[in-house]
């Protein structure tokens, strides 16, 4: 027996990205933190840091010369995936291995997809959304940001650490969803010692991970997790 009724779901609209009224990308995102979200992408592209302003609630403005997105082919979906943004190679000019010998406690560890779950107010309504967490080692959850695409969710709180007095060094960083590269990636950027997630990371995640110093950790569900990248990070 079919039932009419009504049910939430969650917003994905597209957002157009100008640099200095010219513009240079379209993302697909759920609205909501735009300008952390616009922060965030522009730091893992290594696009200067620039005045960015909401110019309506579909657009950010950013000012900065638009040969400055030249050849970065931005995401224009919430897709995730490589999508020929930046070679492994590439990223090793731009970035540098964590150097921190930062350490965290499996336990620890353990508690996050808990924390992150009761954190996920939309979510809770839709249930269709990724989420992204920042913890502190000791598990207390400072930021947290939910979108429809995972490297949104990314982007939306290193965009909220740009301008926080966060050392990213001292955190680690957790994710609703699986581990592809350009979230390793974006982690890498950031700063970030630890990567976790509830589910897999890929072949090149874990390739990635390693060569830059970053414990990636997956399949965190309750005690258990495999840690595929720099266990000595893991403790307990």
């Amino acid at each position: 027996m079919r039932i009419a009724d009504r049910d939430r779901v969650v917003i994905e609209a597209p957002l157009q990205l100008r640099a200095r009224g010219t513009p240079v990308a379209t993302i697909m995102r759920t609205p909501g933190h735009d300008l952390e979200l616009v922060a965030g992408l522009c730091h893992a592209e290594s696009v200067p840091p620039a005045i960015c302003v909401q110019v309506d609630e579909d657009a950010v403005d950013l000012d900065v010369d638009p040969q400055a997105f030249a050849g970065r082919g931005l995401l224009s979906s919430a897709a995730c995936g490589v999508c020929g943004r930046v070679a492994i190679a590439d990223l090793e000019l731009r970035a540098q291995a964590v150097a921190a010998d930062t350490k965290v406690g499996h336990p620890v560890i353990a508690r996050l997809p808990e924390t992150l779950r009761a954190a996920q107010q939309v979510f809770e309504a839709t249930g269709g959304l990724h989420a992204a967490g920042l913890f502190t080692l000791a598990g207390e959850l400072v930021c947290v940001r939910e979108d429809v695409g995972r490297h949104n969710a990314v982007d939306k709180v290193v965009g909220w650490t740009r301008s926080e007095p966060i050392d990213p060094s001292r955190h680690l960083l957790f994710l609703s969803g699986r581990l592809g590269y350009e979230l390793v990636q974006k982690a890498i950027m950031l700063g970030v010692p630890v990567l976790a997630a509830v589910s897999a990371p890929s072949s090149l995640a874990i390739e990635l991970a390693e060569r830059f110093n970053v414990a990636l950790v997956g399949f965190v569900r309750g005690p258990r997790a495999n840690v595929y990248a720099h266990g000595w990070r893991i403790t307990g």
